[in-house]
């Protein structure tokens, strides 16, 4: 005849249970602890994402300066002038552009305007030819010199 095995108990062990008896409660404080990392977790992930489209629009309108300055250049090495005056803009953000370029658009939400210069010397340093770029989504401006050939984020 058999005996049943004896279950052994240990000194560091709690006696299990039958699934049955089990319960299954969650503390005040367990909840609190799941809300409070759940938070942290949808604020970082906002932050991160309005980051990440900043720097996306940001990224957009210095590469939409560099093409219309490349543009400006062509457009003055083959006729001898830049295009626009000294407050005509081009725009793509919703509102109307004063500087008419056939078959050029911008990237949405971005608008370029002259801000000084003579059309005819650009390179001058004394009066350069100066365009400002800015997106809707951003609170950045470039500004392209035409005199120094570089981009400075304001």
């Amino acid at each position: 005849m058999q005996t049943p095995p004896k279950h052994r108990r240990y000194a560091s062990r709690k006696p299990r249970r039958p699934r049955e008896e089990r319960k299954v409660s969650i503390s005040i404080r367990q909840l609190i602890v799941a809300a409070l990392a759940f938070v942290v977790i949808i604020a970082g992930g906002t932050l991160f994402i309005q980051f990440s489209r900043e720097s996306a629009c940001n990224i957009t309108t210095r590469h939409d300066l560099l093409l219309f300055a490349d543009f400006q250049k062509f457009h003055h090495n083959m006729h001898g002038t830049c295009l626009g005056e000294q407050g005509q803009s081009l725009r793509n953000d919703g509102l109307k552009s004063s500087l008419l370029v056939e078959n050029y658009s911008l990237s949405k939400g971005v608008s370029i305007t002259v801000i000084t210069g003579d059309p005819c010397a650009p390179y001058d340093q004394a009066n350069p030819y100066i365009l400002q770029a800015k997106h809707t989504r951003s609170n950045t401006v470039f500004e392209y010199n035409f005199a120094t050939d570089r981009i400075i984020e304001r």
